[in-house]
């Protein structure tokens, strides 16, 4: 966004929801377009407020919600850029008026805020912030709603002191309070995410817990004094750490970090801050758990009974999306404390299953029952001593597969009944099919884009709006897109910021046929961008313009065929693990062949 309320045709075509394409036909095609006022010949600049009229007069600017509202008072007043996000966040938090030079837009989102809700606005501005960040891979990404509360929910907060000594944009302690921990204190080095912190947390305290966020690191730690009952964290693991300044530091109990081992640092830096007994739930990279320069420091962990469980999170539940983050559990031990068992696990299920399997495995756990059998093939608890081996390789997929129990011959012929019945269920799925006996003129098709400007369709991606039946859910970052109709049990639901929503207009879209035509591998091709992290550019998907009645003749053939794919996809999944429970009866000696 340029100085002066001018913008880019890049900024017109996000403004309108269609391709730059667009935006230069529109140059061409319409004589009354805007001129520009600014730039360069192969990249001008255009008044924005000239551009609005004429959006507006020609019925191709989308219609907005007040979160749309906020976002262009940041762009009328070119502003909406990360860092002046977080100024105007300070400027909001302030109870005096504001001055300076973010005075004048800190007053408009003030009075949206007197509409809309402060809470509303000071949500809506973190999560632009992270969007923006993002954009420009400047950091400050956050842990995934979805995964921050499962953390807190394992950790147990209800009436405890919880800390986060890097906090990012507070999304764990913001979870931490809706867990109705009594007191949340929260630090990070970088200072737009502390404001971005407050933000949220200031957002979300209503009730009586005490929140305080304060700018701190490992150097400098804001709370050095203070001693909690449970630490939550993702901390950063790009680069080192201050090695040289922090070398004979006391918080090294367990030795000291390597300079190339930055999580090792964090993790003793939690553990110094809790009460004896106290818990950490902390995020890591999956190198931690192997690296060779820390298996000194994991060894010591181990010996220590600090170490209490490694858990495998599925790929691209959290960023970075690209890959498996791992959730560590580890404890302050008191004075008699030895040597504890680990549990590992390893968790590769789409999330609703892995997310309830690992609840499963912790709760067992730490009330020291033995794991349930059903989650037998993903969790083992292990002695420390069987860990400490010469490389101290703590990495779940490496110890659950060779060390769980071998099964018996009741557990595979259970899983031997639920895969025939599995198996034979699928030819009744198979819908007809015929080829077409006449020609037929092609149909005319339009995009998603134009649907949502004409009002029949609306593309949702704030997280926490709540969902209704009808609605298609596309998952915002993957290879290859997950789709799903919600149905009537996941009504009022709130919208995770792994999804895109797409509502319809029942009287003219039929949900099913919209998620059948997404599905195609020419949609798929434009609405999947390149790069490290796909992302769904769902606007470009081009929808065939049929009637409502033809519509729910072909959404009722692609409703069959998803029930058809989740049979196929469940019907897998039982045959691997069969084959699996098959090899490693034989190879242990409880089964053996029909011979």
């Amino acid at each position: 966004m340029k100085h002066g309320g001018e913008v880019t045709a890049g900024d017109i075509a996000r403004l309108a929801g269609v391709s730059r394409a667009a935006v230069s036909n529109w140059r061409k095609r319409h004589p009354d377009f805007p001129k520009p006022v600014g730039g360069s010949v192969s990249s001008p600049t255009f008044p924005l407020a000239e551009i609005e009229v004429w959006l507006e007069a020609n019925g191709r600017m989308p219609t907005r919600t007040d979160v749309d509202r906020l976002h262009l008072v940041l762009q009328r007043a070119s502003m909406d850029s990360d860092d002046a996000v977080a100024a105007i966040v300070r400027l909001l938090l302030e109870p005096e008026p504001a001055t300076g030079p973010y005075a004048q837009v800190a007053a408009e989102i003030r009075a949206i805020a007197a509409e809309i809700g402060t809470d509303t606005v000071l949500e809506a501005l973190a999560t632009r912030f992270v969007d923006l960040r993002d954009r420009r891979g400047a950091g400050g990404r956050s842990t995934s709603a979805e995964v921050a509360a499962l953390v807190v929910e394992l950790a147990q907060p209800h009436g405890s002191t919880v800390m986060d000594p890097a906090c990012r944009t507070g999304v764990l302690v913001h979870a931490a309070i809706a867990r109705h921990a009594a007191r949340v204190i929260a630090q990070d080095a970088d200072d737009d995410l502390v404001a971005i912190a407050r933000a949220r947390l200031a957002a979300a305290v209503d009730r009586p817990t005490r929140v305080e966020v304060r700018r701190g690191d490992l150097v400098v730690d804001a709370f050095a004094d203070v001693r909690v009952d449970i630490v939550v964290s993702d901390p950063p693991n790009a680069g080192g750490w201050p090695y040289e300044e922090l070398a004979r530091d006391l918080r090294w109990e367990y030795s000291l970090p390597p300079r190339s081992e930055p999580e090792l640092a964090w993790i003793q830096h939690a553990l110094a801050r809790l009460h004896p007994g106290g818990h950490v739930w902390m995020l890591l990279p999956p190198g931690v758990a192997e690296r060779p320069a820390g298996r000194r420091v994991r060894r010591e962990l181990l010996r220590r009974g600090a170490l209490r469980a490694v858990i495998a999170l599925p790929t691209g539940v959290t960023a970075p999306y690209n890959m498996r983050r791992h959730l560590w559990m580890l404890r302050r031990p008191d004075a008699v404390d030895g040597p504890q068992a680990v549990l590992m696990v390893d968790a590769e299920q789409p999330w609703p299953e892995a997310a309830e399997m690992i609840r499963g495995a912790v709760r067992a756990h730490l009330a020291g029952r033995p794991l349930p059998d059903e989650i037998g093939a993903h969790a083992v608890r292990l002695d420390p001593v069987s860990l400490s081996s010469e490389d101290v390789d703590l990495t779940p997929s490496r110890h659950v597969s060779g060390s769980q129990r071998a099964p018996d011959f009741t557990q595979v012929a259970v899983t031997r009944d639920r895969l025939a019945a599995a198996m034979a269920s699928l030819p009744a799925s198979l819908p007809p099919v015929q080829a077409r006996r006449s020609s037929h003129d092609p149909v005319a098709d339009t995009t998603v884009g134009d649907l949502v400007k004409r009002g029949s369709l609306a593309v949702i991606a704030e997280p926490g709006s709540p969902l209704r039946a009808g609605d298609v859910l596309i998952s915002s970052t993957g290879p290859r897109p997950d789709l799903q109709v919600v149905d009537h049990d996941g009504d009022g639901e709130p919208l995770d910021n792994r999804r895109i929503c797409i509502r319809s207009n029942p009287d003219h879209w039929d949900p099913w046929f919209i998620l059948g035509c997404l599905s195609s591998s020419a949609n798929l091709r434009r609405v999947v961008s390149t790069g490290s992290i796909p992302r769904i550019e769902v606007r470009r998907a081009r929808i065939p313009s049929l009637s409502p009645r033809e519509q729910h003749l072909y959404g009722e053939y692609f409703r069959r065929l998803q029930e058809m794919l989740v049979g196929l996809r469940r019907a897998t999944a039982l045959g691997e693990e069969f084959v699996e429970m098959i090899v490693g009866g034989l190879l242990a000696g409880t089964l053996d062949t029909d011979r």
